[in-house]
């Protein structure tokens, strides 16, 4: 496999700095934050009409035992912490076989993160990288929703939904991959940074 194609080592002439994405950044955070938190609640608001919402009462019960309610609620803490350490390293995974370079994992108070620090990806690695775990977690969360009933189908689609929001700085980035920055593009990734270059051969610096 020739990974040579996916990145570069240093930046080529002819690129310019064209946008960058700091989820480290303490406004920025906020604000992707609170997109998450929207993005959750309508997207588990959905959900929860669509299957639920003729009988809501009936189809979630947990039988009455605070116990059980304490055991659901643990288990789907530890669902998701488990979840936030897959989530980045399915990142990591794909950036692993796409440039076999070395990565950078960590937490900040805004978000958790897998960057390659090191060199220049490709607009085509970066939105392999970038919607990985969205789709790897989707297919994993909805279809047990789907096919499962009571408080376990609830469970999967609060975990949907977290992951859905969770996943609002990924889908971002897409977003201006996909729609907003055009031409030859690389991007550094540094984890909570995204750093966007574009191939401008004109530009005199």
């Amino acid at each position: 496999m020739d990974r040579s194609k996916n990145f570069a080592r240093e930046l080529p002439e002819g690129y310019r700095l064209i946008k960058t994405v700091d989820a480290g950044e303490k406004r920025l955070g906020i604000l992707m934050n609170m997109g998450a938190a929207v993005l959750s609640t309508a997207v588990g608001a959905a959900g929860f009409f669509l299957k639920f919402g003729k009988n809501p009462g009936s189809s979630v019960t947990f039988g009455g035992s605070i116990w059980v309610v304490e055991g659901a609620l643990l288990g789907l803490l530890a669902c998701l912490i488990a979840y936030l350490v897959l989530h980045e390293l399915t990142h990591g995974i794909v950036y692993k076989i796409l440039t076999g370079e070395k990565l950078t994992f960590g937490l900040k108070l805004t978000c958790a993160y897998c960057g390659v620090p090191d060199i220049y990806v490709t607009r085509k690695t970066a939105l392999l990288s970038l919607l990985a775990p969205f789709t790897v977690f989707s297919v994993a969360f909805l279809v047990p929703f789907v096919l499962l009933s009571g408080p376990l189908s609830l469970g999967f689609l609060i975990l949907f939904a977290l992951h859905f929001g969770g996943c609002v700085g990924d889908l971002y980035d897409t977003f201006l991959l996909l729609f907003r920055l055009k031409g030859k593009l690389l991007m550094r990734d540094t984890g909570p940074k995204q750093t966007f270059y574009v191939y401008d051969p004109t530009d005199p610096a």
